[in-house]
């Protein structure tokens, strides 16, 4: 047993219904239907449970301080996984490990595996074979063997590949690398013995991008894949000796994902579409799609059970992220007590007076679509504009506590799905050529002045905020457009885009590479473009910076400096600094920062007097974002920030 942060009473149950926040849908034990493991959060903080499903009753088994990344279950249901990133190995830095479902000592989930990034895992059928993918030193790490025994390393690869699925027999497992890269997919051969065998890539181009889903769950092996097709997007198929086989329909006109239903030629795609969430059935040979009953808003992450019911993380603008479960031939219905809850109409006023609307703004290239909130009363209002990160990520019909505690505080909110944003095809996803940043902030001012023109925002009272990559077009809009923009507020921003690029972690080095079309070496002139210290001259509007010193995504040395910049200019600029990396898994830490966003946003641009404004609800038990980074679960941890 290796010293790890476990709960004492871990033999302690609790019954269903689940009295906390759910940040992901369990995982099932494929072979013993009637076990699960899954995250609850304990004092506002993800911790790893073991979810007994027959006794209707679970047991967390951690009590980590910094919170879990992920938890599994073996197929028997015999251990419950999780990343433990507690240890001593560095910030991001763990080792998987694990449990027995009942409680007992905690071990090495599989000794001999390196410390580093977690990057995925994965299970052959009968849980004889597991394998990891970490990062260690800006290399990807696969080692492989059964659970709990050593493991031996399969596959050593330069950058960042996320691990998708293994084998049903153990015999291959999938990694996946940049969609559009020659190494899109890798598929790695196994020897019962785990040792290298043979390696195999499929790549991906201009009219072709590609990812690995995961294998059919019986028979010989047979990988699911989503493929972006200059028409749109469709799904395909892997086998050895076979190649890859694209099926013609149905073809999608915007991103999905795709899981196999059972052990026949079934598919289930989840098509994210306009800022909302579908389902649908597919029979792949006859390529018939059937519509399946969803309530409206988005599903954050989404599984099947053994008994064949579909397990979904639902929310939408009203409604916190809520666990629904139905069969496929049914409607939706309560998961332990949990059950579907119906989206207001468009522009109907909530209970505490708020109107939710959406705006479709024109533009030569395209319509950018904005979810927009009000407050009672009439407008216009001071208004910020939420800017969502990624930037392969978008904005939704989801639960957003920041969007509750500005419109209490009187401002209307706008949040803008800008070129890049995903949910509207692949010609908005990458129309924009490499003019990071700058196309992105010309949407951002085209949604401004359509709002302004309509009355609903004060045009001298208009700020940005953002997380990550919505932080940095706060940044970069602040310079680039200072007459647009009252404020800026960013939390763990690019503020350096040649800097962060360069001390970034290996997944989103990739991503800039992609975006960008090379390194800062290759193409410097395009980063200084985008890069918001090329332009803090220009700075005029308030700033507040919200970094921490653990932040690996978007290092805090080159947002001190961008603070340094505006100080020595006389600008207003605070810098506040926080603990929990890029993305804390504690709520503390995210009330924390709203509140002191809400406090500055108030100070900058107070409300007008005798403007109707509802009563602002306590920042502290406002929670936590809600963010989408991925539609299914994290086996291979999305690279966007």
């Amino acid at each position: 047993m290796r010293k790890s942060s476990v709960v004492e009473r871990s033999a302690s149950w609790s019954p269903f219904p689940v009295d906390r926040p759910l940040p992901q849908v369990p995982a099932f034990a494929t072979r013993a239907p009637g076990r699960a493991a899954g995250a609850v959060e304990v004092d506002g903080i993800p911790q790893a449970a073991a979810w007994d499903l027959a006794e209707r009753r679970y047991r967390v088994c951690t009590d980590a301080p910094h919170g879990v990344d992920l938890c599994e279950i073996e197929p028997d249901g015999r251990q419950v996984w999780w990343f433990d990133t507690d240890g001593e190995a560095g910030p991001g830095t763990g080792r998987w490990s694990r449990q027995p479902f009942g409680g007992g000592d905690v071990g090495d989930a599989l000794p001999g595996t390196p410390p580093g990034r977690m990057y995925g895992v994965a299970f052959d059928r009968d849980g004889r074979t597991a394998a990891v993918a970490v990062g260690v030193n800006g290399t990807t790490r696969v080692h492989a063997g059964p659970p709990g025994g050593p493991g031996g390393e399969v596959l050593v690869a330069e950058g960042y590949l996320g691990l998708v699925d293994l084998a049903p027999d153990g015999s291959l497992l999938v990694l996946a690398g940049r969609p559009d890269g020659p190494g899109a997919v890798c598929l790695c051969a196994l020897s019962s013995r785990s040792s290298r065998r043979g390696v195999e890539w499929l790549g991906g181009g201009y009219g072709r991008r590609l990812w690995p889903l995961e294998f059919r769950p019986t028979g010989p092996p047979e990988l699911l894949l989503a493929i972006e097709r200059l028409d749109g997007f469709a799904l395909a198929t892997w086998q050895p000796g076979r190649g890859l086989r694209v099926y013609e329909r149905p073809l999608f006109d915007t991103e999905i994902s795709a899981r196999w239903l059972g052990s026949g030629r079934g598919v289930l795609v989840q098509q994210d579409r306009h800022g909302r969430s579908r389902l649908h059935r597919v029979g792949l040979d006859a390529g018939l799609r059937v519509p399946l009953p969803t309530p409206d808003g988005t599903i954050l992450d989404l599984a099947l059970a053994p008994d064949g019911r579909v397990y979904r993380l639902w929310t939408n603008a009203e409604v916190p992220p809520t666990v629904l479960d139905s069969t496929l031939d049914s409607g939706s219905g309560p998961a332990d007590g949990l059950g579907p809850v119906g989206r207001p109409e468009p522009g109907a006023a909530s209970a505490r007076g708020v109107v939710r609307s959406e705006r479709w703004t024109e533009q030569p290239y395209g319509a950018v679509h904005t979810f927009l909130a009000t407050p009672p009363g009439t407008g216009p209002w001071p208004a910020m504009f939420l800017v969502h990160g990624g930037p392969g990520t978008h904005d939704r019909d989801c639960y957003d506590p920041r969007v509750e505690v500005l419109t209490a505080a009187g401002f209307a909110v706008a949040r803008v799905n800008y070129r890049g944003s995903t949910g509207y095809g692949a010609r908005w996803r990458r129309g924009f050529g490499h003019r990071v940043g700058l196309a992105q902030l010309e949407d951002l001012a085209a949604v401004r002045r359509d709002l302004v023109a309509a009355g609903v925002v004060d045009p001298e009272r208009v700020g940005l905020s953002g997380y990550s990559w919505g932080g940095y077009l706060a940044l970069l809009g602040m310079g680039v457009q200072p007459g647009e923009w009252a404020l800026a507020m960013a939390a763990f921003p690019i503020a350096d885009y040649p800097a962060a690029h360069r001390a970034t972690t290996p997944a989103l080095r990739e991503v800039d590479v992609e975006l960008f079309g090379g390194t800062p070496d290759e193409v410097p002139q395009r980063y200084r473009d985008a890069s918001p210290m090329s332009y803090v001259d220009n700075v005029c509007g308030p700033v507040l910076l919200v970094s921490s010193r653990t932040d690996e995504r978007c290092p805090a040395e080159q947002v001190q400096r961008y603070a340094t910049a505006l100080a020595g200019r006389g600008v207003r600029c605070e810098l506040a600094w926080v603990g929990g990396g890029h993305h804390s898994r504690d709520s503390a830490d995210h009330a924390s920062v709203m509140d002191r966003m809400l406090r500055f946003a108030t100070d900058v641009l107070p409300p007008v007097p005798g403007r109707t404004r509802g009563r602002s609800p306590s920042v502290t038990t406002a929670g936590k974002e809600v963010t989408h980074e991925a539609t299914q679960r994290a086996q291979r941890p999305d690279p966007q920030r």
